[in-house]
C-alpha cells in the first residue's frame, strides 16, 4: 500500500528530496565567497581556513557507504529524518559559533548530517521511480540540484555576506530542514527494515579507508601514512566483502559494464567544480575587484548550464545512451576549461563562454554517471550503490578543494615576484595569497607594483589549475573512447 502511495506522490516527493539534497550541496561551497568576512571576525590561520571550507566534505566523505547501507537495514525514511534533523541542528552551531573550534566542530557535525541525507535521498529515487525512463528524470533533477546547489553556494553566499553576514549563510537551513522533516514524515513512504544484518565491522573498515584516504589529500596533507592505512583498510573491507554471505556492498557492482568509469566520472566532476569554483570566486574579487555579490553573479552562468544540462540529459541518455554522453560531457568541460587556460581569464566573454560550456559538460557527465551507478544495482541495495555515486561527490569536492587550491597556492608562491623596497615581513604576507597581499600592500611605497604582481601570479595560478583539469577531462575522454572501443571488439 505505502508503494502504491508513494508511485501517486512521486513527484511532489522529489521536491521534499531536492530540498534536502540542494541544502547538503551548497553548504559544500557557501562559505567561497563568505570567507573573507569570516577570516575578518573570526580570524583564523592559514591552514584553518582551508580546514572549514574541507572539513565538511572530507567528514562526510567516510560515513557515506556505512550511511548508505544503514538505510538499507534500518529503514530509509528514519535515516533521511535523522540526517535531516542532525544537519538543522549543525546548521544553527554553525551560525551560532563563537569561535574557530566551534565553527569546524559544527562543519564536521554538518558534514555526519550530510552523509545521511544524500546517499538516502538517491536510493529513495529507486523506490519511488521503478520505472527507468522516469528514474532517469528524476535523477537528472537530482543530479542538476546537486551539481547546480554546488554552483549556487558562491552566489548565495555572497548574497547573504552583502546583506547580513557570514553567519547568515547558515541561518537558511534550519527553516527550510524543518518543512523537509514535516513532508517527509507526513508523505515519504515507511520502507521496511532490510532482513539482512548490518555489517559494523565493514563500515567500519570502509569509513577508515576514505578517512585515511582523505586525510593523506586534506588541508594539512597526512601524506603517505594515511593514505597507505586507508588503502590497507579498504583491502580489507575489499576481503571481507568478498568472503561475506551478505556483504556491506555487493563488490559485483563493479564488475557491470560503465559502473568503474562512471564513479571516476562523478570524482572527477566535483573536484573540478568545486577545486575550480573556489579559485575563480578568490579570481574574481582579488584580481578583478568585484564585490561578493557581483562575483558570485558571474558564476550563475555554471548554475545556468547544469539546469539545462539537467534538462536535456534525460532525452539524450534514452537516445544516445549513459557511455556516450558521459563521454560527450568530459568532451565538451575539456574543451571549456582549455579557454581559462590559454588565457582567457581577462575577457568576460571568453570566460562567460567557458563557464557555460564546463557547466552543461559536468551536467551531462555526472547526469550520466549517476544513473549508471543507480541502475546498475538490485531495488534492495540501491543505498549501496547510492554511496558509492555520493563518496566520488564528496570525497571530489574534499579533494578538488585541497588539491586545486594547493597546487594554486604552490603557483603563486613561486611565480610572485616581489618589488624591491618591500619588507620581509610584508612579502611573507604577500606570498601567503593574494588576499593577504592586500593587508601587506597597506600603507606601502611600493603597494601598486606588489598588488599588480600578486594579481599577475594569481591569474596564473588560475590559468595553471584550469589546465591541469582540462587536462584531466581530456583523459577521462580517451579512456572512455578505448573502453567503449574495447567493449566492441
Amino acid at each position: 500500500m505505502a508503494v502504491t502511495r508513494a508511485g501517486v506522490r512521486a513527484w511532489p516527493l522529489l521536491a521534499v528530496l531536492g530540498a534536502g539534497l540542494f541544502l547538503v550541496a551548497v553548504d559544500a561551497t557557501v562559505l567561497h565567497v563568505a570567507l573573507p568576512d569570516l577570516v575578518r571576525q573570526l580570524r583564523p590561520g592559514a591552514a584553518a581556513q582551508v580546514w572549514i571550507v574541507a572539513i565538511y566534505p572530507l567528514t562526510a566523505a567516510p560515513l557515506l557507504l556505512p550511511c548508505g547501507t544503514l538505510a538499507d537495514r534500518f529503514g530509509r525514511r528514519r535515516v533521511l529524518v535523522t540526517g535531516y534533523a542532525v544537519f538543522g541542528i549543525a546548521s544553527l552551531g554553525c551560525a551560532l559559533a563563537p569561535g574557530v573550534p566551534a565553527l569546524l566542530a559544527a562543519r564536521a557535525a554538518l558534514g555526519v548530517g550530510g552523509a545521511l541525507i544524500m546517499p538516502v535521498t538517491m536510493s529513495l529515487l529507486r523506490a519511488l521511480f521503478p520505472d527507468r525512463r522516469q528514474r532517469r528524470t528524476a535523477i537528472a533533477v537530482c543530479s542538476g540540484i546537486a551539481g547546480t546547489g554546488s554552483v549556487f553556494g558562491p552566489v548565495l553566499g555572497g548574497l547573504l555576506v552583502q546583506l547580513w553576514g557570514w553567519r547568515a549563510t547558515f541561518l537558511v537551513n534550519p527553516p527550510v530542514i524543518l518543512a523537509a522533516v514535516v513532508a517527509a514524515l507526513r508523505w515519504l513512504p515507511r520502507s521496511p527494515p532490510g532482513r539482512e544484518p548490518w555489517d559494523a565491522l565493514s563500515a567500519i573498515l570502509a569509513a577508515g579507508g576514505v578517512l585515511g584516504i582523505a586525510a593523506a589529500v586534506g588541508p594539512s596533507g597526512g601524506g603517505f601514512a594515511a593514505g597507505a592505512a586507508g588503502c590497507v583498510l579498504l583491502a580489507l573491507f575489499v576481503r571481507r566483502q568478498r568472503r561475506a554471505e551478505t556483504p556491506l556492498l555487493d563488490l559485483a557492482l563493479f564488475r557491470r559494464p560503465g559502473v568503474p568509469a562512471a564513479a571516476a566520472g562523478v570524482l572527477l566532476v566535483m573536484s573540478t567544480l568545486v577545486g575550480l569554483g573556489l579559485l575563480l570566486a578568490q579570481y574574481l574579487q582579488v584580481v578583478l575587484g568585484l564585490s561578493p555579490t557581483a562575483a558570485a553573479a558571474r558564476l550563475l552562468l555554471v548554475l545556468g548550464a547544469s539546469a539545462a544540462g539537467s534538462v536535456v540529459a534525460p532525452a539524450l541518455l534514452e537516445r544516445f545512451g549513459n557511455t556516450h554522453v558521459r563521454t560527450a560531457g568530459f568532451a565538451l568541460a575539456a574543451v571549456s576549461l582549455g579557454i581559462p587556460a590559454a588565457g582567457g581569464l581577462t575577457s568576460p566573454w571568453w570566460l562567460g563562454g567557458a563557464l557555460t560550456g564546463a557547466g552543461l559538460g559536468m551536467a551531462l557527465a555526472l547526469t550520466s554517471s549517476t544513473d549508471t551507478l543507480l541502475s546498475a544495482a538490485p531495488a534492495d541495495r540501491a543505498g549501496g550503490a547510492a554511496a558509492v555515486e555520493k563518496t566520488g561527490y564528496e570525497l571530489g569536492a574534499g579533494l578538488g578543494t585541497t588539491a586545486f587550491g594547493s597546487l594554486a597556492a604552490t603557483v603563486y608562491a613561486t611565480h610572485l615576484v616581489v618589488p624591491p623596497g618591500v619588507p620581509a615581513a610584508a612579502a611573507r604576507l604577500a606570498a601567503a595569497g593574494p588576499a593577504q597581499a592586500e593587508a601587506a600592500a597597506h600603507g606601502l611605497a611600493a603597494a601598486p607594483a606588489l598588488l599588480a604582481a600578486a594579481r599577475a601570479a594569481c591569474t596564473l595560478s588560475v590559468q595553471t589549475a584550469a589546465a591541469v583539469a582540462c587536462a584531466l577531462f581530456a583523459v577521462a575522454v580517451l579512456a572512455s573512447i578505448w573502453r567503449r572501443e574495447r567493449a566492441a571488439v
